[in-house]
Parts: structure tokens; sequence; C-alpha cells
């Protein structure tokens, strides 16, 4: 997901020369780079598929190693490089070397080459309360205290930007010992891991396996800390408010891959991590929208993880559009960002005495009197793009001198800050072009405010022609309790998926706005490091957290099992009971947005039901999708003939959520789903239906009687066009409860119903 505060520019933008499922007629791809041809000496990192080895399972990892260079024209280059990059043994069949555009061709006349791709970079980098807010820290009810021991044992992999050396939340106090079963180890140079951090890796230009995976960025350390950060008491942001710290699973184990975001340094972290033994991945890493699951890195990785028991998240992507996901398999649990009810609370007060309340980075420093007015300058009232956003440079030759002044809000908003600061001024309005303000960790007091206090405001100031205008900010600190509440995060990128054939994402939503977690700089003089940050990066690893409190308590349970108990269960209104709103407009968000709704993990942790999937039903359905046999053989590291498959059309998979696109010429659809009884082995359920516009439900059965647990049982869903048959384009949004006669379970499946 392209990360709120952590944009990295793409090195090599490539075009596939694939695309789409289509039938593939080359296996090589040597696509161009943008504005450039390559030439055919010119040494690249290629990464080389092959087909499985006649002794394949006989090898183990060094003798695979050793195979993989057989297939290398030389072992080093002349600069005493070696060509090989990786080997890669979980994650495919194959390895990633440095060769010329000649030498791969001359490489796909050997036995055992199928295909092979230039490397590209191109993905990009996209706590206190939110343990709280979601209902796991209460000491009587809590699940972190009644039924999931807060994770302890369970490994997550990070694949990021890394994790910082020595920060408290990545302590091992009161941890337990790693798990016996673990293969990872910690043999780097000048890092020390402990029993919090128990293994990981470091991919990139020219890396060693012995580089620590020290994060240089910020990114990864703040994603970690709020899957699985230790607690930490005092934990301070900017040196002034004080919280207990934590993550969602802090007694969980964390192994961190450090990438450096090219396809094969994340095709090896997923490797590393399978080969390590973690259970859950979180890979908060972006991907341009694609139609081709294999062009994505985390849906082809992760498709290889889900098979090896392992549950994979990922951020949905910070493009806050429709048709904008990084990832959208069905195999991956993809998260959308919200706002929790917290927010960071500063006041703007004029000299005529109007308020308006905005927010700030908690920055109070002991220098600024809020009781003192001062005056307010406006130094884009010259109309000047430069001096309306505060710009580098603007300021100079006005007089900001001690005095408040407003600019308007933009991308680098702590840079406007500096701007004002450096020319003499006392503080900052950031004046909103939207309705949505953020807590950035500002330089100086600032309080920034919405697009309908900016109007005010900037009435105020050229109101009182020669009368001076003055204001003060006055810093509330923390304010729950905000309404509406849940509500979705402006950059969260929409569905519906470019890429699955029409399977509902993203998945569910998850607290992903003015976050705080880990950060690798020193913001405070007591050691504890910590930050707000903002995206769909920091909502993923919510959901990481609610996994491994999962796989916890249901160690036997697939990674199908505990997507479905945490989309099932997920609130489908906010704390009001009203529709979720979206902070783009503040008007009511669509299914696309939200997925089934907000994660709520107290309901997770006992569905009731669940919707299991077989492992082989990826295989009918992509067969469906008419992947090629060349593409299915890369996912699924053998041949696959889909004429010998039963295919699975996307709206037949045993998904939590159901999707269909219904016309005039074809109006209905009628949809199976089972569901697997993990509840009281008597359970006997019956449904609630809320019928979507314009559509009618129905169900085969108005029961579901269950005699012992793991028992499985089937219904069908008829959906039917209504009359008058509407727009083309529509959408309608319904769902279908399964309530238990007993009360104690509503599993929920959204409906979405597209009118083509």
């Amino acid at each position: 997901m392209i990360m709120k505060g952590f944009i990295l520019v793409p090195l090599i933008i490539l075009l596939f020369v694939t695309s789409g499922h289509a039938s593939q007629t080359s296996d090589i791809e040597l696509p161009s780079e943008v504005g450039q041809s390559i030439n055919a000496n010119e040494m690249k990192t290629y990464i080389i598929h092959l087909t499985k080895s006649e002794s394949r399972k006989l090898l183990d990892y060094k003798e695979l190693e050793s195979w993989h260079k057989s297939f290398l024209p030389n072992l080093t280059l002349d600069s005493g490089e070696p060509r090989l990059v990786y080997s890669y043994f979980e994650v495919m069949i194959g390895f990633a070397a440095k060769l010329t555009p000649d030498e791969v061709q001359v490489m796909q006349h050997m036995d055992s080459f199928l295909h092979a791709e230039l490397d590209v970079q191109k993905d990009l980098l996209e706590t206190t309360y939110t343990p709280k807010y979601l209902g796991l820290s209460d000491p009587s009810t809590g699940i972190w205290h009644t039924e999931s021991n807060m994770g302890e044992g369970i490994v997550i992999g990070v694949i990021d930007s890394g994790i910082p050396r020595n920060h408290p939340s990545f302590s091992d106090d009161q941890m337990p010992t790693k798990p016996a079963n673990w293969k990872g180890n910690c043999n780097f140079t000048n890092f020390t891991c402990n029993k919090k951090i128990i293994g990981g890796g470091t991919y990139g230009i020219n890396s060693k396996v012995t580089d620590p995976p020290v994060d240089t960025g910020g990114h990864g350390s703040h994603v970690a800390s709020i899957a699985t950060g230790n607690f930490v008491k005092d934990a301070m942001v900017v040196g002034k408010y004080r919280y207990t710290a934590s993550g969602m699973a802090p007694r969980a184990h964390l192994a961190i891959y450090k990438t450096n975001l090219s396809r094969a340094d994340s095709l090896k972290s997923y490797d590393q991590a399978m080969i390590d033994g973690v259970n859950i991945i979180n890979y908060s890493i972006s991907a341009e929208p694609t139609d081709n699951f294999y062009l994505d890195t985390a849906a082809f990785s992760g498709y290889k993880a889900t098979k090896k028991g392992i549950s994979v998240s990922v951020s949905a992507g910070n493009r806050g559009a429709p048709k904008s996901l990084s990832h959208s398999a069905p195999w991956l649990m993809v998260v959308g960002a919200s706002w929790p009810d917290r927010r960071l609370a500063a006041t703007v007060r004029l000299g005529n005495g109007d308020e308006f309340i905005g927010e700030t980075g908690f920055y109070q420093p002991t220098q600024f009197n809020s009781s003192n007015f001062l005056p307010i300058v406006y130094p884009g009232a010259n109309n000047k793009k430069e001096t309306l956003g505060c710009w580098s440079g603007s300021l100079n030759g006005i007089d900001v001198k001690n005095k408040i002044v407003l600019c308007w809000a933009g991308d680098k908003n702590i840079n406007k800050g500096s701007v004002v600061r450096s020319a003499g001024g006392a503080a900052m309005i950031l004046m909103g072009s939207i309705k949505t303000t953020r807590n950035d960790q500002h330089v100086l007091p600032v309080c920034h405010v919405n697009s309908d206090d900016a109007r005010k405001i900037l009435a105020y100031y050229t109101s009182l022609g020669v009368s001076p205008p003055n204001a003060t900010i006055i810093f509330n600190g923390q304010v729950s309790g905000r309404r509406p509440a849940p509500t979705i995060a402006t950059n969260s990128s929409s569905g519906p998926s470019l890429t699955n054939g029409g399977i509902l994402k993203p998945d569910v939503i998850a607290p992903g706005y003015e976050i705080l977690g880990a950060s690798i700089h020193k913001d405070n003089p007591f050691n504890n490091y910590f930050k707000f940050d903002t995206g769909t990066s920091m909502a993923s690893p919510h959901v990481v957290g609610v996994m491994a409190l999962l796989k916890k308590k249901y160690p036997t349970w697939s990674p199908a099992a505990i997507q479905s108990a945490i989309i099932t269960t997920a609130d489908d209104v906010d704390l009001a009971g009203n529709p979720f709103i979206h902070m783009k407009n503040w008007k009511p968000s669509n299914i696309f947005d939200r997925g089934a709704g907000h994660i709520n993990p107290i309901k997770a942790m006992n569905p009731g039901l669940v919707y299991d999937r077989n492992f082989n039903d990826y295989i009918g359905y992509m067969c469906f999708l008419n992947y090629n046999p060349t593409y299915m053989q890369r996912f699924n590291s053998r041949k696959v003939d889909c004429s010998k498959e039963k295919k699975i059309k996307p709206s037949q998979l045993n998904y939590p959520s159901i999707m269909v696109t219904l016309s005039s010429n074809s109006p209905d659809e009628t949809v199976m789903r089972t569901v697997t009884n993990v509840g009281n082995a008597n359970s006997d359920y019956t449904p609630r239906i809320f019928h979507p516009a314009n559509a009618n439900l129905i169900l085969s059965t108005n029961r579901l009687q269950f005699s012992a647990q793991n028992q499985q049982l089937s219904f069908n869903v008829k959906i039917t066009i209504g009359q008058p048959a509407p727009v083309k384009g529509t959408i309608s949004e319904g769902k279908l409860e399964w309530v238990s006669t007993s009360g104690g379970h509503v599993v929920r499946s959204p409906i979405a119903v597209v009118f083509g």
C-alpha cells in the first residue's frame, strides 16, 4: 500500500508484456523500462522459474542452491560479485540472478526452465488506544485475559522496512521462550535478538545473510508494534503525553523480514518466512492494481503461504478511489482503514470569541501561553500558490514574527510548519480544503481545522479591515468519544477488484487513522520512541494481531477459517448504530469501501460458524478465471490441466461474503455455501434476510441444526433481479445473518449485487 508518510519513489516502472489471464506465447518476459530499451549485454536481476526436478524431493536447501547455480554461465561477475541473488525454496521453484537478456535467452533451452521475468522495484511502503477500543485489554472481559493469552507462542512475520535496535516495544519482558519448532535464526551483525524478536532477514541490493534488519525509514517499526508490540509504560509523544502502549498480540513473537521492495526481495522475504515457520504474515506494502494475480507479489507469495497454513493479511492500499485495491486475492485478508473515536484536539479561539475544534500533534511547548492572543497573518492574501501553502521561501519579506500564520494544508504539512518557524512565526493554523484533519507531529504549535472552519476563520480575518485580527490555540490533549465513529479513512482504497472475478474486497476495515506506534526517532528525553501515523498499512497489523489471538485459541484452524471468523463477526454499523460514514465526503460509505465492516475481536473469538475452504478450491477458481498452464504451473509448482479440474465460479467459492452480477440476460443466480459448526455441539440457527434493493433472496432452508462440533451443513441462496430492472452499473447491498437460537451468535455475510 502506498503508506502515508513513507512514500518511496519506485526505481523502475515495469511494463509487462503479459497482462490478464490470456494464454502466454513466450516463457520469457523481457519488458522495456519506460523510455528506455534494454541492451542485450546489460546486466539485470532476473527471476527464473523452473519446473520441478525429477530429484526435487531428494534435495535439501544446499543441494537446491547448487542446482540453481548450474543454470548460470558462471558464478561471479567480473567485479567478483556473485551472480546468484536468491535461491527460492518455498515461495516458488527457482532463483533470482544477475544476467543479461542474451544469457536468459540461452537459459530457456535448458532442461527444467519454465519462465524468466525482469525484477522490478514497484512496491511501495504504505498502539496505545486501539487494544482498549477493540475490547482486548479489559481485565474482566477482554479476550487477552479470558481466551487468547495475548497470542503467546504465535510467530508473526512482518515483511517491511525493518525494525529498530533496542526499542522498548520489542523488549522480551515477560515473553516466553521461542517455540520449539521455530527454524529461524538471528545470526546478524550488531543486532541482538531476544524472546520477542526471534528471527528474520534482510533482502536487498548486495545484502548478506548477516545483515541486520535495521529500520531506517520507520514504517516497519510502526507496523510491527501495532501487531505485537510489548507493553511500554509511559510511552510518550513529543515529551508531553504518557500512555501504556502495546500491540494487539503483545505476547506473540516477531520475525522481521526487511525488504528493499523489489519483487525478487519480497519473494525471498516470503520464502524465508515460510522456511522459518511463521504462523502469520503481515504485508503492508502496496502494488499497482492489476488484472493478474501473478503480477501481485502478495497474491503469488500468499498463495504458497496459505497452502502451508499461514494466514496472510495485507493492506488495501491508500489510493482512496474505487477499483484501486492493491491486493484482492481471496486467500488474502484485505484490510481497509478506519478512524476510531479518538482525536488529538486543539481549539482555535478567535478574538471575537468564536472557537473551532481541530487537531494537533500533541505539541504544547511551555513557551506558548494559550491565554495570550497573538496577531493573525495570512500570507496567502496575495493569492499566490507559494504563499497560500507556505512553501519554502514564500514567507521572505512577510512579517510573521510572533504571529499565528494561516496556511493551507497539503501533502507536506510538517514542512509548512518548519517554514513558519524559520520565518519567526509563533504558531500556525493549518486550513484544510476538505472536512478531514490530521494530527501530524509539528515543530511548532499547530491546529489543523477542516474546510468549513477554515472559511469562517478567513471570513473573520478579512472582515475586520484595519483592525488587527488575533487568536490563540488551546491544546485539549486526547479526546475520545468522537462521533460519528468509526469512519472510513479518506485514503483507504475501495473495490471492486479488477482481478478476482467478483469476490467482495476489502474484507474488513480496522483502525488505520492516527494510530500510535513505534518510531525510530527519539521524540522525547526518555528513550520511548513513539509517533502517530495513518494508512491502511496501520490497519492490516491490527487484523494480524487478531489472527494471532485466534491462532492461539484455535491452533488447528485453517487460514480460511480464521478469515471467516473475522469477516462474519465484523460490525456492519458504527458505534451509534448508523451506517459507516466515509471521511472523503462525510456521506454513507458503500460495501466496496468497508467490506463486511469493522473488526470486532471479541466476537471473532467465538464466531459460532465458519466458512472454511479446501485449498484445492483455489485451483478450480483460477481455472475458471482462465489462467493458462504456464501461470498455473508457477502458482502450484506442478502442471495443472484445467480441463480436468472442476472450475469454480468466484461467486461459488465458499467465501463468507457473497457477490453476484445480475442482468436482464442473467436475472438470477443460486450460490451454495457450507458452514462448519465451531460453537456448541448442539446448535440451532435461523436466518435473518436483508434483501438488497431491486433484488430478492430465497434460502433453501430456514434452519441449520447441528448435533456435533465441526459438523458441516450446506445451503443455497437464490438471488433474483427485481422489476423493473435497475440501471446498469447499479450496486445494491444486503446481508444474510444466521442467528443462533440461544442468542449467542450472529454469523453475518454481506451481499453485493451488481446490475450489469
